[in-house]
């Protein structure tokens, strides 16, 4: 007998991801403190609708993503375009750069699907405990865009694999999001839902590209936990914020999640690549185009 089936992303009719096939490339070994990437995930209706990933979606958190009992081949997920972007993405914020699982269409036709920033290496073989849940929750939140346009941004977090840091290139402070959008009524929240949040970063209104926050949004999955859409994670202490010398950077816990991505962009509203920008951090990041 399988696990209990754990509710995850599911995207209505006419939701699609950027892209027709599986994502393009992606290129690791910057030297920046945090993670350089562009949010690609583009949806009709928001990532998320308020009854999780609803049908036969062939994965099963107990399990890790490369059994066959973790994320099924050839069913649920692995048999649309659509389902396969959503692993695409999930598979690239838990697992690490040269890591990998294989999956099967319901033709046998096989899909490789890469990891990248590896907030939940651990789930590649072993289940996603409620650390792994809310890290990548919140890496998948943090790539929304309703617009489907590709805009570079700068995360950081408290996973160290991610770590804090600022990059002149990316001054302005978004949000920062968090959740757990594969469980239903997590942390004591409505039953019937999955929570997905953000709260404004300080310069959320500087040159907002569309389909991010401070622009407009169309059925974004996520809301603003704090009372208005534009409340403030560092306002009357709704977010705790990063631990001396970085407590400018991020917020390390909001409302009470421990697993939070923080969000910086450009000044600018370009869509380009960022691969071969300079950066004036130091550590151990990665390039997401």
């Amino acid at each position: 007998m399988h696990p209990p089936r754990m509710p995850w992303i599911f995207l209505g009719v006419g939701a699609a991801l950027v892209g027709c096939g599986e994502l393009p490339g992606e290129e690791d070994g910057s030297d920046n403190a945090a993670a350089t990437t562009d949010n690609g995930l583009r949806t009709a209706n928001g990532l998320a609708s308020d009854n999780g990933l609803r049908t036969a979606n062939g994965l099963y958190m107990a399990n890790g993503l490369a059994t066959t009992t973790g994320l099924a081949s050839g069913s649920g997920l692995m048999t649309t375009a659509l389902g396969r972007q959503q692993v695409s993405y999930m598979v690239r914020c838990a697992l690490p750069a040269g890591a990998s699982i294989t999956k099967k269409d319901q033709y046998g036709t096989s899909y490789t699907f890469q990891g990248l920033l590896g907030l939940a290496p651990g789930w590649q073989n072993g289940a996603c405990d409620t650390t792994c849940q809310e890290d990548v929750s919140a890496c998948l939140l943090a790539h929304v865009n309703t617009a489907g346009i590709h805009v570079p941004l700068w995360i950081v977090s408290n996973n160290p694999v991610v770590g804090w840091g600022q990059d002149p290139n990316y001054p302005n402070q978004e949000a920062a999001f968090f959740g757990n959008v594969f469980q239903y009524g997590a942390h004591g929240t409505d039953p019937a839902s999955v929570p997905q949040y953000y709260c404004a970063g300080a310069k959320y209104n500087v040159n907002p590209p569309d389909g991010r926050i401070g622009s407009v949004q169309v059925s974004p999955p996520y809301v603003n936990p704090f009372g208005s859409v534009y409340a403030a994670c560092a306002t009357n202490y709704n977010c705790a914020a990063a631990d001396y010398p970085h407590q400018g950077d991020g917020f390390k816990a909001c409302n009470g999640w421990n697993h939070v991505v923080t969000v910086w962009r450009q000044n600018t509203t370009s869509t380009s690549g960022t691969t071969s920008d300079p950066t004036g951090g130091t550590g151990h990041g990665f390039r997401w185009r």
